[in-house]
């Protein structure tokens, strides 16, 4: 189908959304005439989404799936994103990161002299492993803050680091795998790389993505050498149990 302007998109769905967070149903009708279209288009607009019937009452899943939908339009990702709760911001975001062929871990805890290092989520593909430090924030941060995540950050990142290169003690055969940072949020926060660490908005996580699978050697990263035999997961699991 043709779809209408960007606006139009964003005013549906900020309206689903809006609603669903709420907790109300919302009727075809009722939602047209908010959102300033006819009948016919918000039907059909729903219709390309999965959605169909009367009243509208979103499930997670469809919260999510439309939201996806909306990012891919091009509709501002802090415009219909701010409506998730928590958990629904980190499945929004594993759904993102898995579309563009990443595989997920959430919380991960490293163990390392006497601490342990929780990771929010870690997303690999191929020879990139992301650590990603979710932020639900309902603003974005103060400069200090964001001081104080890189250094977090680099806590994480050189303890899984650390942990990593036990694996290849005795081991010939090895590959390279390069850790990378970054912290992600529903908004974009004041700067877009702080000493070499990214951060960025669920709205521009796609492109984000695109760019440091091409440029990871130009920001903080940390090459790492592993077993040439055995998925990451493996090595990622062993470390989690060791003390």
């Amino acid at each position: 189908m043709d779809y209408p302007s960007r606006e139009v998109v964003a005013r549906i769905i900020e309206i689903l959304l809006k609603n669903s967070k709420a907790g109300k149903a919302i009727s075809v009708s009722d939602l047209s005439e908010r959102a300033l279209v006819s009948e016919k288009i918000a039907r059909k607009m729903l219709s390309s989404w999965g959605i169909s019937g009367d009243i509208i009452e979103l499930s997670e899943r469809e919260k999510i799936d439309i939201i996806i939908k909306a990012l891919e339009y091009g509709v501002e990702g802090e415009r219909v994103s701010r409506y998730l709760g928590w958990t629904e911001f980190e499945k929004l975001v594993a759904k993102v990161l898995e579309r563009a062929g990443y595989r997920t871990r959430w919380n991960v805890r490293i163990p390392r002299h006497r601490h342990r290092y929780q990771i929010d989520l870690l997303a690999y593909r191929g020879n990139l492993v992301l650590l990603i430090d979710c932020k639900h924030w309902k603003r974005p941060p103060p400069p200090s803050a964001e001081f104080k995540m890189v250094e977090a950050q680099e806590r994480r990142l050189m303890a899984l680091r650390s942990k990593l290169e036990e694996q290849v003690a005795g081991v010939e055969k090895t590959r390279e795998i390069y850790l990378v940072p970054m912290v992600l949020s529903l908004y974009q926060p004041s700067r877009k790389i702080l000493n070499g660490h990214l951060f960025a908005s669920i709205g521009n996580l796609r492109s984000l993505l695109e760019y440091v699978e091409s440029a990871y050697f130009q920001i903080r990263h940390e090459k790492v050498k592993l077993p040439e035999e055995g998925d990451f997961i493996v090595f990622l699991t062993r470390i989690q149990g060791a003390g």
